[in-house]
């Protein structure tokens, strides 16, 4: 049996529009229709990951035990907001609700994406010491580098969705993650270019003094938030409650 919800299977099978712009202007409208909150709960964020760093090993460990579920709820949000539903600054916190399987997709993300960049790791130190003192790098150091930067962008780029399949499916780490790359994997080019596009539009809020970045990264987040929701086919419920449950809950093993 598949690990995935007959949906998803079915769109691994097939195929999908990214319709990049769109996802965009939809972060912006979602932001738009909750700034407050989600203003808010960036600040705060930022506020916690301050805490956090400066609390030496400890602060560390906490980091990367929460920040998976931290990082959900502006998801939650949007998912609420963009459905007309009721939310409260609460919302944001629901991610603790799932804190394991949330943990453990990104731990199990950084791992998988730390194997792949480790031969370039390795081939760009050997390389980087045993050309120490002959004045001039060896050329197997940017060998070494782009094989330990281009698995890392590339299995970055295909778990993206990973997160929300656990969130909002309620999947599994693995096969949430294996849901995220095999859709991925089919518009891999576009998403690519989304996400930088993305990260762009973030940054660009730090124009006006760094304050616009408060507007802007939770709009980008939204954006995500409305690839996914698009691709995945998020809001597609209609069918009755086999559906539902199909569209929620992965099928046995």
């Amino acid at each position: 049996m598949s690990n995935f919800p007959a949906k998803i299977q079915q769109i691994i099978d097939e195929n999908y529009e990214f319709r990049f712009g769109d996802y965009i202007s939809r972060g912006f409208t979602l932001m738009g229709r909750n700034p407050g909150g989600f203003i808010g709960f960036f600040l705060i964020f930022i506020v916690i990951s301050l805490v956090l760093a400066v609390i030496p090993i400890l602060g560390t460990l906490l980091s990367v035990v929460i920040s998976p579920a931290l990082s959900i709820g502006p998801y939650n949000v949007a998912h609420k907001v963009d459905k007309n539903e009721p939310n409260e600054f609460g919302d944001f916190f629901k991610g603790f609700d799932r804190l394991w399987p949330l943990f453990l997709t990104s731990l199990l993300t950084g791992l998988i994406v730390l194997a792949a960049a480790l031969p370039g790791l390795i081939i760009m130190f050997s390389a980087g010491f045993s050309s120490f003192g002959d004045g001039e790098p060896s050329s197997l150091i940017w060998v070494g580098m782009l094989l330990m930067i281009l698995p890392a962008i590339y299995l970055g780029v295909s778990y993206i969705f990973a997160p929300m399949f656990v969130w909002f499916y309620e999947m599994e780490p693995w096969p949430a993650m294996e849901a995220s790359r095999k859709i991925v994997s089919k518009q891999w080019f576009m998403v690519l270019l989304f996400l930088f596009a993305v990260g762009l539009i973030a940054m660009a809020g730090l124009i006006l003094l760094g304050v616009g970045i408060l507007y802007t990264a939770p709009a980008m987040i939204c954006a995500i938030y409305a690839a996914f929701a698009d691709v995945s086919r998020l809001h597609e419920e209609s069918g009755g409650e086999a559906d539902l449950i199909d569209h929620f809950v992965p099928t046995e093993r």
